[in-house]
């Protein structure tokens, strides 16, 4: 099954990947990403680049989303309970943000997926994103964390978790406890 579809973004067409959401919540985890990559886009999955492929190794590794042999994660994701959009959805190379406008409509638009599905937890693929949409949206300086971030859950009603994904600046240690308690919250464990 392909994700893409054609849409409209700041008056322009573009192809990118559609929302993977069921008709209907609550949803046990919403992934949010920043903006498909191109590479995402050609495949028509989501996080099927480079430095994506490491959400899906780290889900499987950790019993959140076992990988099936030869499917794509993405295609399983709706059997768990789970969903995934994106803040932005015009596709980027890795390296090329978004602009301020672009989270601010993004987060607009997430929000009303929220709203409709009814996550019991906000999986923020990019803490970097997390961070950037909470400046422009919220206008706050918050800095979050690998992990479960508690002190944004009275802003969004629900627990908001920051991916440490390969290669970022969390130790493997740290890794580990952060994706063990996500799992203990999905009741995965």
């Amino acid at each position: 099954m392909d994700h893409c579809v054609e849409m409209t973004v700041d008056g322009r067409s573009v192809v990118t990947l559609a929302d993977i959401l069921p008709e209907r919540g609550p949803l046990r985890a919403l992934f949010v990403g920043k903006t498909p990559s191109p590479a995402s886009v050609e495949a028509g999955h989501y996080y099927e680049g480079r430095m994506g492929k490491g959400l899906w190794k780290r889900l499987d590794e950790f019993g959140v989303l076992p990988a099936v042999a030869g499917e794509f994660g993405d295609d399983s994701l709706l059997a768990h309970g789970f969903g995934m959009t994106d803040l932005c959805k015009a596709p980027r190379p890795f390296g090329e943000e978004p602009s301020e406008h672009e989270y601010v409509e993004g987060w607009e638009r997430v929000s009303g997926v929220v709203t409709r599905m009814r996550p019991r937890i906000l999986v923020f693929v990019y803490k970097g994103a997390l961070d950037r949409f909470l400046r422009y949206s919220f206008v706050w300086d918050h800095k979050s964390e690998y992990g479960f971030n508690d002190d944004l859950m009275r802003t969004f009603g629900r627990r908001v978790f920051a991916f440490p994904l390969p290669g970022t600046a969390c130790t493997l240690r740290e890794t580990r406890r952060h994706l063990g308690d996500l799992a203990a919250a999905l009741e995965v464990v």
